[in-house]
C-alpha cells in the first residue's frame, strides 16, 4: 500500500508549482496626448478669444460693405429724384457772368421758384446750351438805362452788386451798360429782361430779346465748383 503525503510534503509541492507557472506581464498603456489642452481646473477650453474676435470682424466688415452699396444706391436714386423736379447741376458757359460767375463754375439751380429782381437765373435759347444771366426786369415793368443808372417804371433802381464795376469805368470816361438804343423798354406779361454782370461783353436781352417764362429753368442758389468759392446767392 502507497502511504499518502504528509500536510509539509502537499506545501512544498504547491509551492514549486507555483513557482513553476509564469507571471502574466502588465499590459503598456499609452496615452495619447490631444492637441486641445486641458487647463489644470478639468473644464475643456473653448476657440481662443483671437479667432471669435477675427470672425465677428470678418462678419461686421461684410455687413458694412452691404450697407455702403445700399446706401450709394439710395443716395443715387434720391439724387435722380432731386435733379428732375427739384434741383438740377449746371456748368457756366462763357464769360458773360464775369466776375460773379466763370467759365467753368457749377452751379445748384433751384426748380419752379419765383423769380425776383436781380436773380440769377438759367435758361435756354433755342436748342442751345443752359445760360444764366440776371434777372433786370419783371413782367408789366418799363425799364432802361442812362448813364449807368437803372430806372424801373420811372424810378431809379440800385444795382449794389456792381458799384466797383460802374465806378472804375466811368474813371475811364465811358458808362458800365450804356444806354438801350430803344428807350424804355416795355416788358409783357410772361416775359423777363435779363442781363449779364460782363455789361460791356455780355449777350443778354439786349441782344436775342425778352425771354419767356417757359424757358427758364430756375433760380441759381449756390456755386459748388471750385470748391475754394463756394458760395450762396
Amino acid at each position: 500500500m502507497k502511504q499518502r503525503p504528509t500536510s509539509d510534503a502537499r506545501k512544498q509541492t504547491l509551492h514549486k508549482k507555483r513557482k513553476q507557472r509564469p507571471t502574466p506581464k502588465k499590459k503598456r498603456t499609452i496615452k495619447v496626448r490631444s492637441h486641445a489642452h486641458t487647463p489644470s481646473n478639468g473644464k475643456k477650453r473653448s476657440l481662443p478669444k483671437r479667432k471669435r474676435r477675427s470672425k465677428k470682424k470678418c462678419r461686421r466688415h461684410k455687413w458694412q460693405i452691404k450697407e455702403f452699396f445700399v446706401a450709394l444706391i439710395l443716395g443715387s436714386m434720391i439724387t435722380m429724384g432731386l435733379s428732375v423736379f427739384f434741383v438740377s447741376l449746371i456748368t457756366v458757359h462763357g464769360y458773360s457772368m464775369v466776375p460773379t460767375l466763370r467759365e467753368g463754375d457749377k452751379v445748384l439751380i433751384q426748380k419752379n421758384s419765383m423769380l425776383r429782381r436781380f436773380d440769377l437765373a438759367a435758361y435756354t435759347v433755342g436748342d442751345g446750351d443752359p445760360q444764366i444771366r440776371r434777372i433786370i426786369g419783371l413782367p408789366g415793368e418799363t425799364i432802361r438805362y442812362t448813364q449807368d443808372t437803372l430806372f424801373v417804371n420811372e424810378q431809379p433802381v440800385d444795382e449794389k452788386f456792381l458799384v466797383d464795376e460802374i465806378n472804375e469805368s466811368q474813371k475811364n470816361g465811358r458808362d458800365y451798360t450804356e444806354d438801350f438804343e430803344q428807350q424804355p423798354v416795355v416788358i409783357p406779361e410772361g416775359y423777363y429782361f435779363v442781363l449779364g454782370d460782363n455789361r460791356p461783353y455780355a449777350t443778354d436781352s439786349r441782344h436775342y430779346g425778352l425771354i419767356a417764362k417757359n424757358r427758364f429753368i430756375g433760380k441759381v442758389t449756390t456755386q459748388l465748383f471750385p470748391f475754394n468759392e463756394i458760395k450762396v446767392f
